[in-house]
Parts: C-alpha cells; sequence; structure tokens
C-alpha cells in the first residue's frame, strides 16, 4: 500500500509541475505576443510620421525656392519704383 501512496503522490507532484509549466509557458507566449503588437503598431507609426516628415520636407524646399523667385522679383520692383522716383 505505501508504494501505491506513494506513486499516487509522485503522479500528482508530475501533474502540478505539468501545470505550472503549461501556465508558465502561455504566459511567455502572451508577453511575446504583446510586445510583438507593440512594436508593430509603433513602426506603423513611425512610417507614417516618416512619410509625413518627408512630404513636409520636399514642402519646405518649394517654399523657399518660391521664396527667393519673390524675393528676386520683389528687388526688381523696388529697382524699378527707385528709377520712376528719381525721374
Amino acid at each position: 500500500m505505501p508504494e501505491i501512496e506513494q506513486d499516487a503522490n509522485i503522479a500528482g507532484i508530475a501533474k502540478t509541475v505539468r501545470e505550472w509549466m503549461t501556465f508558465g509557458l502561455a504566459l511567455v507566449v502572451a508577453v511575446s505576443g504583446i510586445i510583438f503588437w507593440v512594436q508593430n503598431s509603433s513602426a506603423e507609426k513611425f512610417d507614417h510620421i516618416e512619410g509625413e516628415i518627408s512630404a513636409l520636407r520636399t514642402d519646405l524646399k518649394g517654399i523657399q525656392s518660391q521664396n527667393g523667385e519673390i524675393l528676386r522679383l520683389v528687388g526688381q520692383l523696388e529697382g524699378k519704383i527707385e528709377g520712376l522716383q528719381g525721374r
């Protein structure tokens, strides 16, 4: 009889260890899934923001180019105005 009780006790311990290992594995998988999800959602946001920054840089370069042209035209107009005032 003591051998049967000892075998049952060992089986109970083995079952408990197996359940704890399953719980631990499930916990690791859940945390890994959350980390993967956060990284993917962040990557999409960063890609979107980088695209917007690139578009803004392009727009800024266009504005700078137009400003140069506007300043050149204003200088020409000022020269013509000064020429007309000098007459």
